[in-house]
Parts: structure tokens; C-alpha cells; sequence
């Protein structure tokens, strides 16, 4: 017999990968390449839900919410308030109120212009002023008024509570003065 030294046995060698943190050249051997598709689902019966307001036929019932339907959109709209409206002028707004086309609601449209501040304070003020409209102001007006608010120098340094308490007086005012022109 032949003397079988270790040293001289062959080993087998590994292959080493093109690219040692890709297994093949796609990516991750152990992920599918294409994610599995899952059964489709039928459609959600509608057992829980009234169809009219899942189709949102019906205008909303909360009278404290603040959609797009309660601001004004149109210039024109804003250019009739004007015109055929009731004014009011506190220290910091100008307030108009007049009697709206379409009477379903009371809108509000807000105004507020470079002079005011910057972009944050701008929009600070516009936040506030429909906050204090959601909350309160709409009470005093009558289904059917628009209410255009245009900021005046200064609006931009009151805190809510000061925007809320001279609008407040000022809406009541126009409010007030609208009732005894009709």
C-alpha cells in the first residue's frame, strides 16, 4: 500500500460569486421576484352603511363643521357682498354681510392681503377667522348671508380670543343692521 499523505489531497474549492452580497443577479435568492397575487376581495357590502351617505348625497348635518360649501369661491360673489351689502368697520376688519342667491347656508369669505404679515401670519389670521365663524359667528346671520371679512393693519398681532370677541360685536352689528333692511 501506498502512503497517503494529507498534504498532497486535492480539497474542493468554492466559486466565489460575482458580487458578494448578491446571491444571483437579481437580488435576494430567498424572495420571490414577483410579489404573489392574493384572491380578490369582493366588494364591501353595504349592510353597515346608508347609501346616500356613502354616496354623500345628503348634505351634513353638523351644524359646527366647516366644509367648502360654507366659504365663497367666486370673485363675483365676493364683488355682489360688496356692492349690495351691509358694512362694518371695527379696529382691524371690515366686515360685509348680504343676502346670498342660493339661501341654503351662510358662507364666509375671508380676506386678508400682504399687508397683513407674511404667508404664516396671512394664513394665521384666515385660520382664525374661520375657527371664530365655525364656533359662534355663524349663529348670529340668517340661513341665506354671505359674510366677507377683509383684515385690516394690526390683525395679524391679535391673539383668537381678540379676533373672536371684535368680530363677534361687528357680525352682531351687521347682522343686526341686514334684519332691518329686508
Amino acid at each position: 500500500m501506498a502512503a497517503i499523505d494529507e498534504k498532497n489531497l486535492s480539497a474542493p474549492q468554492s466559486q466565489a460569486s460575482a458580487h458578494a452580497r448578491l446571491s444571483r443577479a437579481h437580488g435576494d435568492a430567498g424572495r420571490p421576484q414577483y410579489p404573489p397575487t392574493t384572491a380578490l376581495q369582493g366588494p364591501r357590502t353595504t349592510c353597515d352603511h346608508d347609501s346616500a351617505e356613502t354616496a354623500r348625497l345628503e348634505p351634513e348635518s353638523s351644524s359646527f363643521g366647516f366644509s367648502a360649501a360654507d366659504r365663497i369661491h367666486r370673485r363675483s360673489d365676493y364683488l355682489r357682498a360688496q356692492r349690495a351689502g351691509i358694512r362694518y368697520q371695527t379696529a382691524h376688519f371690515v366686515i360685509y354681510a348680504a343676502k346670498a342667491p342660493e339661501p341654503p347656508r351662510v358662507r364666509l369669505g375671508v380676506t386678508v392681503s400682504r399687508k397683513i404679515g407674511g404667508a404664516v401670519v396671512r394664513n394665521r389670521v384666515k385660520r382664525r377667522v374661520r375657527e371664530c365663524f365655525r364656533t359662534h359667528l355663524r349663529a348670529y346671520l340668517e340661513v341665506g348671508t354671505d359674510l366677507i371679512v377683509i383684515a385690516r393693519g394690526g390683525a395679524g398681532l391679535l391673539d383668537s380670543a381678540a379676533i373672536g370677541d371684535e368680530l363677534a360685536a361687528g357680525v352682531a352689528k351687521v347682522a343686526g343692521r341686514l334684519a332691518r333692511a329686508e
